[in-house]
């Protein structure tokens, strides 16, 4: 789910020749090449730390996170819709279940959206330092409220990442097929600085008989000191068919490390 989505069922963001490209192209070059992200057997702490990069704001990694390693992405959002302003918030926690299993839980507009996404994710194609590859996606839509009904809604999908020391390239698509529905986002990451990192994110939803809609949010995270991020970011649609006019997002990210 993304911000986007106002109602219980909300149309999904489509897979856009440009978004399908993009994800072949990091599935294709991931394999092997050098990464900088999140990824098993890297340390969370201590000063290898200070070189990773950040997580996007609303795109999944493309890979699982280390084993033991637990990063979780909350955000303040307001979102401007028919000349009236609307507060939220989100939430988005990840962690590395095994070497090659990651568990995402997130609700992206938890107020306005009565499913939490529950995802498993199992890297299929991994580079030797692990944090580049591919990965199949399963996916649970868990009704957190009445009015999100009593059904468990199950989609599949796929994500990929691509990285090195200074940027990093993530993508996922979903797709749902009972309402033959399907979202995707690609999200680049840049270390300008040692603590300072630009974020682009293209994010659309759409389906069959669906108008597409197609938001760009640009952004800037911060690493205050070890373990924490902050983010602040600004998304507008660029299709004719939006769910908003604008959103505002503010967004704190911490991860840590389990030792087992």
């Amino acid at each position: 789910m993304h911000p986007s989505r106002a109602t219980t069922r909300r149309v999904r963001r489509p897979v856009t020749p440009t978004l399908l490209a993009l994800g072949s192209a990091a599935l294709l070059l991931g394999a092997g090449h050098p990464a900088a992200a999140q990824g098993p057997g890297m340390p969370v702490a201590g000063a290898e730390e200070e070189s990773e990069l950040p997580h996007p704001f609303f795109t999944h990694m493309g890979i699982p996170e280390g084993r033991g390693v637990w990063n979780l992405r909350t955000a303040g959002l307001a979102t401007r819709e028919e000349g009236r302003t609307n507060g939220d918030f989100a939430f988005h926690l990840e962690t590395g279940l095994s070497e090659r299993i990651g568990l995402h839980v997130r609700n992206d507009r938890y107020l306005d959206v009565p499913q939490t996404e529950m995802m498993f994710q199992f890297a299929a194609i991994m580079s030797e330092n692990g944090m580049s590859g591919f990965a199949p996606i399963i996916e649970f839509e868990i009704p957190t409220r009445a009015e999100g009904g009593d059904r468990v809604g199950t989609l599949v999908g796929f994500t990929t990442a691509l990285a090195n020391e200074r940027a990093a390239f993530n993508q996922v698509v979903h797709y749902d097929p009972r309402e033959d529905m399907v979202d995707a986002s690609v999200a680049f990451v840049v270390g300008l600085r040692e603590r300072v990192f630009p974020v682009v994110e293209v994010l659309g939803e759409g389906g069959t008989g669906v108008r597409p809609v197609v938001n760009v949010l640009a952004g800037l995270k911060v690493r205050v000191r070890e373990g924490i991020v902050f983010g602040l970011a600004y998304q507008l649609p660029v299709t004719s068919n939006k769910e908003f006019s604008s959103q505002l997002v503010g967004m704190p990210e911490l991860e840590w490390r389990v030792r087992r």
